[in-house]
Order: structure tokens, then sequence, then C-alpha cells
């Protein structure tokens, strides 16, 4: 399975975002490596949940500071936040119900890899241009 490493090109230029975005991405490793490894399973059990915990407290953040700054894209943004969170709860269940699979490792290293990433280089990065827009403005 893949790992990601932070890189300055996913800096969106808010540094509490980008704190707990390399920190998603720690904690997206760790459970890509705990599946992959075919670590027991309260391993992979409380580091899979331990991402789709921190998922939630890093979205909730990102929300509220996107809507403390009127952010116009906020629907759109949370949206996506919400397509994840669904996806992650899909995938903790198949894990509840499965166990460590082919396809849930799979399903881990790519659609969350890419995801992350995309969502960072795309959507977030206009979130970070606004902040700086009005900054500046």
């Amino acid at each position: 399975m893949k790992t990601i490493q932070w890189q300055e090109d996913l800096s969106i230029g808010i540094d509490t975002i980008d704190e707990q975005h390399k920190k998603w991405i720690e904690h997206f490793n760790r459970t890509s490596e705990a599946i992959s490894a075919q670590q027991t399973m309260a391993q992979i059990s409380k580091t899979l949940g331990f991402l789709a915990d921190y998922t939630e407290t890093h979205f909730s953040a990102e929300e509220k500071y996107m809507r403390e700054s009127n952010y116009p894209a906020f629907a759109e943004h949370k949206a996506k936040h919400d397509d994840l969170r669904a996806t992650l709860t899909n995938l903790v269940r198949d894990y509840q119900e499965e166990g460590a699979t082919q396809d849930l490792a799979d399903a881990i290293d790519t659609f969350l890899g890419n995801w992350l990433l995309n969502h960072i280089r795309e959507v977030d990065m206009k979130f970070g241009a606004f902040i700086a827009g009005r900054k500046n403005g």
C-alpha cells in the first residue's frame, strides 16, 4: 500500500488546517500500514476508527472556519466532506463485517489516498486562496 508524504505544495496557507492535513495524512498512513501488515483486528480497528474520528474533527474545524469567514463555496465544499463521511462510514462497516480484506485495503489505498490529495490540491486550495485574498484585500 502507498503512503503519502507531506509536501509543501499541499499547504493551503492556513496554518491550523495545514497542521490538521499533516495529521490526517499521518493517520491515513498508519491505517494503510496496519491493514497491509495484517495487524490484529484490534490494532486495525483502532487505527481505522481514529482515522474516521479525526476526519470528523478536521472537517468540523474546517467547516467552522469557512462559515466564520463567509466562504461563498461553503455548501459545495461541505457536500464533498459529507460524501467522504459517508464513504468512511461504509469502510468502517465493511471492516466490521468482513475484516481486513484486500478490497478494504485497496479502497483505503486508492480512494482515500486519491481523495485526500485531490481534495487538498483542488478544493481546499480554493478556500486558502479566498482567505489569502481577504487578508490582502
